[in-house]
């Protein structure tokens, strides 16, 4: 039998836990396995507050784009339970993404053989994919699957890296997503074509009609142009035409607008309203300082001979250089000896010998020769880890079997390093290229091997890892801050790439053990007077190795184009004017900013991210928290985090579960586990669950006792660890278990099912009687006596959810379809039911950011024949069956009352009742008069949503009734009949989209009277007799 004041104190627990989750639009993001920062606190609430989540992700390399994304897709599932995800990466960064939702978002990838218990949502695919088959003989991802009727939610990871037709899918379909999130590090507005797509992307409506208007035009028309068309198949020019247009419009709004208005014109008009990006110079301190370290080695002379014969090669190449990329061989002269003469053996069967220069080079590539850098390499890291023999160091070796030689030698030549009273072993990792994209059947073999090596690396088990160029994005190595460049990448790009794998926020490495910072090490290796010397310098005037470069500053591409075309010709080119020239452009791209009016008058500033992280920072746990907490966690987050560990207690210390601590025998990690109560054997010697909540998930514990299916899990943010841990080992009877690690929270399925598994069910008054040790706390404040207990909470979300509002707008978008048959509606309808819940998700978390929900733990003592209000510590001692010395908690049973006081408590709680009414006034109070203009601002955003969705609508019906004309001009009776339901169509969807958006601005309007009148919602009332054991 149930301890029934042990289950009220859970529910109140679970109450208190369930209204932490809709306090703020954030809450559910912040649930994610991570440490959270600044800038991702206020993008992921810029996001989630707008109208629509469709927005760019632009943030500079390191910055967490990645993690940004999944708080977003947790805040969006937590109001969508059947919520699905497709998110769309090229094949670099499939393990990157892979691991980054299994430690973090609470789930595993569909594919995925080690797959977290619980939900899955998120659909992960690459390139890669579209050339795999299943036994069938059927695609296993196909172009059709990019499909906005099976997903929700469309992210996409550096769409210009995807192959073109897989972008042309992407954009053409992208409007009929309800969600997108777009990353990138690498914009590259300059780029007229990317500039176009992405603005298809976050701007569909407005693109769509840019490109209608472009391909009507007189030169449009003559070239052929089609508004349908791939962006990708436009010249350039149209590409061009599309931007011009959106800066255009922003401009025209912002010489519009007065002063006062001009925030909310940049809202509505700016062109870059949903680009997101964010740099490191606007939140110093979030990342540690760079300092490049430069080392100049002599050549030997094999190497200068070998450089000059090539350099020679290459002006002999003539028409070779349309069958051969002479940028990429060129760089193949600055690698390693075997690199070089891998190239050289291939040229020379395939007969591309010139002047004998080939066979001269290839006796200089032979190992005997010697090779300075990997000397100075050497040199290098005995260095570094005399000084620290622990520290993990990433040597950028660009191409296979320069990974290959550098792994041999540097192991052949230091087998053991570290000072000489403490010599270890040297333990070196290398990733080469098509290890992390070699074809695997799905997710649960992707990355196997590059994950071993990684691991090692990562764990501190291996000092070194050598890398080649095609991992430069994709690889989190926070835990190393040292990289050197055995062979210097000649694009800024590039180099800013390798230095991202280890400049990213959370890297533990750059700190000391007594927290001071350290620097990101990047050191340089060049051969005096040779070409990769000249590059570095012109890279140094750049400022690339101290600072992160503007990756979509003008000058990159030309930059780059530069170096290239200086280090095929070294001698000819003046190397101290192209330095001088490239400090101009690093100069210019510094201060470079997009071309907008209106973007400055945005109101995302760095202070308001400051000022939401505070006040995110300044909330506490709704009490009453089951634990105390400490000082420097008992506001924000981290203390919700505690808050929750005191029900977990509860849960134990009633037996309702077991929850027990662990340490991993292999990093020795602790963890907690928990496991089902199993009661006494019963007439058939089996023995029942005494767990109230069973999990969907898992073992089942009425076939599986064996604890060894137990769930592993941390609650504390700061036990997540870098890179969080996937999965941990705990002992039992000797054997070593492996289980999945989660974070609990929300998002995560245990924790999801834990806390609506213990939320009241029941209406009513719960009466009971219950008596408490002589040493429980409630007697610090009385004696025993009759309490009431009313636990409710107030929603501004209410002010849309509780009105019926989804019936009336869907009946309106009804009445307005008025020419096409009966049947036809359902089709018609779906995309706006659709549309209706995206926009009633949006403006709730909308409403939740601009009121703060309240819940009120509403507790009264009889005293005298009234009731009288008693304080928060008296409460919180009342509702904690631990409280006490001793084991066991109070007794509780049904309470036996006469009817006069049952009668007192029904008519106390009917007066608190009445008063709702101005209960969300008196909550909200200081908040309204900001409410009118963030309402004002709101309304003018969807009022232009509205306005492009009725244009697109009309131009739909214009080229409906032309269609028709031409039918009835030319077509069969079959084809004017289609053509005329056609137009039918089009005409109820242009009335529908009038009405739906009708209907929008008029909930919003709604909102300004209706939030005044939001009442408090009941979750639980009890009347309770306190008594001491006698």
């Amino acid at each position: 039998m149930r301890n029934i004041y042990v289950d009220l104190c859970l529910q109140i627990q679970a109450v208190r836990r369930d209204f932490e989750r809709i306090r703020t639009p954030l809450a559910p993001a912040v649930g994610i396995a991570a440490s959270l920062y600044t800038h991702q606190v206020a993008n992921v609430h810029r996001v989630l507050t707008d109208v629509r989540v469709r927005h760019l992700l632009a943030d500079e390399v390191g910055l967490g784009k990645t993690v940004q994304a999944l708080m977003v897709l947790n805040a969006l599932r937590s109001q969508r339970a059947d919520l699905q995800v497709l998110i769309m990466v090229p094949d670099q960064l499939v393990t990157q993404w892979r691991d980054e939702i299994m430690t973090r978002a609470h789930t595993a990838p569909f594919g995925e053989h080690d797959a977290a218990e619980g939900r899955q949502y998120i659909r992960l695919a690459w390139e890669e994919q579209f050339g795999m088959r299943d036994a069938a003989g059927n695609p296993k991802f196909a172009l059709s699957d990019i499909d906005p009727d099976r997903f929700d939610v469309l992210v996409v990871d550096e769409l210009h890296r995807l192959r073109a037709d897989v972008q042309d899918r992407i954009v053409r379909v992208a409007a009929r997503f309800e969600h997108v999130l777009a990353l990138t590090a690498t914009p590259a507005f300059q780029h007229v074509k990317r500039h176009a797509q992405l603005f298809a992307l976050l701007e569909p409506e407005r693109a769509s009609l840019a490109r209608g208007r472009i391909s009507t035009g007189d030169r449009g028309v003559a070239e052929g142009l089609a508004a349908g068309d791939d962006v990708s198949k436009w010249p350039e020019w149209a590409a061009a035409a599309v931007v011009n247009e959106f800066i255009e419009a922003d401009r025209t709004a912002a010489s519009a607008s007065v002063h006062s208005s001009l925030c909310t014109a940049a809202l509505a008009h700016c062109a870059y309203r949903r680009v997101i990006r964010t740099r490191r110079v606007d939140y110093s301190g979030v990342l540690p300082r760079r300092c490049h370290r430069p080392l100049v080695v002599e050549p030997l002379g094999a190497e200068v001979e070998r450089q000059s014969l090539m350099w020679q090669y290459f002006e002999h190449l003539g028409d070779l250089s349309r069958e051969f990329d002479s940028v990429r061989l060129a760089k193949r002269v600055v690698l390693s000896p075997p690199s070089l003469e891998q190239r050289v053996d291939f040229l020379r069967r395939r007969g591309h010998e010139r002047a004998g220069l080939l066979e001269r080079v290839k006796p200089l590539v032979h190992r005997s020769q010697g090779d300075s850098r990997a000397d100075a390499l050497i040199d290098l890291l005995a260095e570094i880890w005399t000084e620290d023999p622990t520290e993990r160091v990433l040597v950028a070796a660009q191409d296979n079997l320069t990974v290959d030689y550098l792994f041999d030698l540097v192991q052949a030549r230091l087998s053991v390093v570290g000072p000489l009273s403490q010599r270890v072993p040297l333990v070196a990792a290398r990733v080469r290229q098509g290890m992390m994209t070699g074809a695997v059947e799905d997710l649960g073999g992707f990355g196997n091997e590059t994950n071993e090596n990684l691991e090692a690396f990562q764990r501190g088990d291996a000092q070194v890892l050598f890398a080649p160029e095609a991992v430069q994005v994709g690889l989190n190595l926070q835990c190393a801050r040292v990289l050197v460049l055995y062979s210097v990448p000649w694009r800024p790009e590039e180099v800013e790439q390798w230095i991202g794998r280890l400049d990213r926020i959370g890297n533990v490495a750059a700190f000391s053990n007594e927290g001071g910072a350290k620097t990101i090490d990047v050191y340089t290796i060049a051969q005096r007077g040779l070409v990769d010397e000249k590059v570095v310098t012109v890279l140094q005037r750049f400022h690339v190795f101290e600072r992160s470069v503007n990756l979509d500053g003008d000058h990159l591409d030309e930059l780059a184009s530069l170096i290239e075309d200086a280090a095929l010709r070294p001698k000819r080119i003046d190397w101290r004017e192209l330095a001088d020239t490239t400090e101009e452009m690093a100069a210019e791209d510094e201060v470079q900013e997009l071309a907008s009016a209106l973007r400055k008058h945005l109101p995302w500033t760095v202070d308001l991210a400051t000022a939401e992280r505070q006040w995110l920072d300044s909330i506490p746990p709704a009490p009453p928290v089951l634990k105390a907490l400490p000082e420097h966690s008992a506001l924000g987050p981290r203390a919700w985090d505690r808050a929750l560990e005191g029900m977990l207690s509860l849960l134990d210390y009633a037996a309702d579960y077991h929850i027990r601590w662990n340490t991993d025998p292999e990093t020795g990690g602790r963890f907690r586990t928990l496991w089902y109560q199993f009661g006494e054997k019963g007439m058939y010697g089996r023995r029942e669950v005494r767990s109230k909540v069973v999990f969907s998930f898992g073992a089942d514990p009425s076939h599986e006792r064996s604890p060894r299916h137990a769930y592993a899990f941390i609650t504390r943010r700061g036990d997540i660890g870098t890179p969080p841990r996937r999965s941990v080992t705990m002992v039992l009877d000797g054997d070593h278990v492996r289980r999945t690690l989660r974070f609990l929270n929300f998002g995560d399925a245990l924790h999801d099912e834990l806390i609506d598994g213990w939320l009241p069910q029941r209406n009513g008054l719960l009466k009971l009687s219950v008596t408490f040790f002589d040493d429980h706390s409630v007697w610090q404040y009385r004696a025993p006596g009759l309490y009431l207990l009313r636990l409710s909470v107030i929603d501004p979300a209410d002010a849309l959810m509780a009105r019926g509002l989804e019936e009336r707008t869907l009946g309106a978008v009804v009445q307005a379809a008025t020419l096409s048959e009966i049947d036809r509606l359902p089709d018609l309808l779906r995309p706006f039911r659709k549309v209706m819940r995206c926009a009633m998700e949006a403006d709730v978390r909308w409403l939740r950011a601009q009121f703060t929900a309240c819940m009120t733990l509403d507790l009264r003592r009889q005293e005298h024949g009234n009731w009288v209000q008693v304080e928060a510590e008296e409460a919180a001692a009342l509702f904690n069956p631990m409280a006490h010395e001793r084991n066991g908690v109070p007794r509780a049973s049904d309470l036996r009352k006469d009817g006069a006081d049952i009668a007192s408590a029904e008519a106390e709680l009917s007066s608190q009742r009445q008063a709702d009414a101005t209960a969300a006034r008196s909550a909200w109070s200081h908040r309204f008069s900001n409410f009118g203009e963030s309402l004002t601002a709101r309304l003018v955003v969807v009022e232009e949503e509205g306005h492009d969705a009725v244009a697109i609508a009309t131009e739909e019906l214009r080229r409906a009734e032309a269609a028709l004309e031409l039918a009835r001009e030319r077509g069969n009776r079959a084809q004017i009949t289609r053509a005329e339901n056609a137009r039918n169509a089009a005409g109820d969807t242009l009335g529908m989209t009038r009405a739906f958006w009708d209907e929008r601005t008029r909930w919003l309007r709604e909102c300004k009277e209706e939030v005044r009148t939001v009442l408090p919602r009941e979750k639980l009332t009890a009347i309770i007799q306190t008594r001491k054991v006698s």
